[in-house]
């Protein structure tokens, strides 16, 4: 028994005492460590919300390009050496395209889904600029092809092209469309004589709304002014121009 004790004791006489600045340097390296990885962790959760966050922001849509309106084809007017005459058509021709947003569509793009009926219980919305004030003439399908919305309809159910609207018109405007033809109807321009030239004149829809043919009121112009020379020629007789020798 004494022999164990006296071992015990030359143990720890040979032990060297633990200092206490080595002890408080360890936990303190281990407290750094632990905040390391705390402080790690947490900029990479902050990163990993960051790009889930990005990734939800929906991209912002593409910027179409706008289209100018396509003029619808224009029947000549004139000729081109009638400089001194006022040919203008009263209103352009309005082609069968649908424009909206700079696209352009024609009307089975959209009419080909819709089914064609002689009544609607609601305005198209496409069509709410559109004012049906033609007489009897009260239904869409009255000129318009109810299987081929791109072309006009005759009586028989056979389609008009739309460069031949006049043939539509003349469906129920039957003395008009024989002066338009004869030259008195429809402002013609051109030679008088068939064999020096060629005659022009504009179509029922360059100067009749299709939709609202009458013509809305108008401010007149003021009257013309004539020279004072033709408005009151002059009572003295002119003097003889001397003759050519």
């Amino acid at each position: 028994m004494r022999s164990d004790s006296a071992d015990n004791t030359r143990q720890k006489a040979t032990t060297p005492p633990t200092r206490p600045g080595k002890v408080a340097f360890y936990r303190s390296s281990q407290v750094a460590l632990v905040v390391t990885a705390a402080i790690a962790a947490s900029i990479a959760l902050d990163r990993l919300v960051v790009t889930r966050l990005v990734s939800a922001i929906p991209e912002p849509a593409p910027v179409l390009p706008l289209v100018n309106r396509p003029p619808a084809p224009q029947p000549p007017v004139g000729l081109p050496s009638d400089t001194h005459l006022d040919k203008t058509p009263p209103r352009q021709t309005v082609g069968l395209d649908l424009i909206r947003n700079g696209w352009t569509y024609n009307c089975m793009e959209c009419h080909a889904l819709i089914a064609a009926k002689w009544h609607y219980d609601r305005p198209v919305n496409e069509h709410r600029d559109i004012t049906l004030d033609h007489g009897n003439n009260r239904f869409c399908l009255n000129c318009h092809h109810a299987t081929n919305r791109n072309a006009f309809v005759d009586y028989d159910g056979a389609e008009i092209a739309q460069r031949d609207v006049v043939q539509l018109c003349a469906k129920c405007h039957g003395t008009i469309y024989r002066d338009w033809r004869a030259g008195v109807h429809g402002r013609e321009n051109g030679f008088w004589r068939a064999e020096a030239g060629k005659k022009t004149k504009l179509s029922c829809i360059q100067c009749h709304d299709p939709h609202r043919p009458k013509f809305q009121p108008m401010q007149p112009l003021p009257p013309l002014r004539y020279p004072p020379r033709g408005a009151h020629p002059p009572t003295e007789e002119p003097s003889p121009t001397p003759a050519a020798h």
